[in-house]
């Protein structure tokens, strides 16, 4: 019995797994995702999307722009949680992207897109507008 409720437990508590517990749900649109106040961390942003799969495919994740020399990489890409419906035959998946980044100039950022053939067009403008106003988490040398 100790087994059952232990293992219960941890699958309720997928969030325990999760890259962080500060995140933004992407959905079929572009977002735009404020660097500083969306990071929990220096310099660490979550972003989560739903898929629906006939098999367990996870979605593609690039960086494809980054402006004024603001910088961004997709570090890893993690299957939180996933469902099957029999009368579809389908998945669906929940997945997070982990993404690093280091600031650039004012009015920098980068554009993170998501790649499914369930998704359409789901994107994040991760940005900064004022260093001034929200300075960066991260250590910068001023040389």
């Amino acid at each position: 019995m100790k087994m059952l409720s232990f293992a219960m437990t941890l699958l309720m508590s997928v969030s325990a797994f999760a890259y962080s517990a500060n995140y933004t749900n992407l959905e079929d649109r572009t977002n735009y995702v404020e660097a500083v106040s969306a990071s929990n961390q220096d310099g660490v942003i979550s972003l989560r999307v739903v898929v629906e799969t006939d098999g367990k495919v996870l979605p593609t994740v690039l960086v494809s722009e980054q402006a004024n020399g603001f910088k961004c990489k997709v570090t890893d890409v993690l299957l939180l949680d996933s469902s099957y419906n029999s009368a579809k035959r389908t998945f669906t998946q929940s997945v997070e992207a982990k993404i690093i980044w280091t600031p650039g100039r004012e009015n920098s950022g980068c554009l993170v897109e998501f790649f499914h053939k369930s998704l359409y067009g789901t994107k994040a403008v991760i940005f900064m507008e004022n260093r001034d106003v929200n300075p960066s988490p991260i250590y910068e040398d001023e040389y």
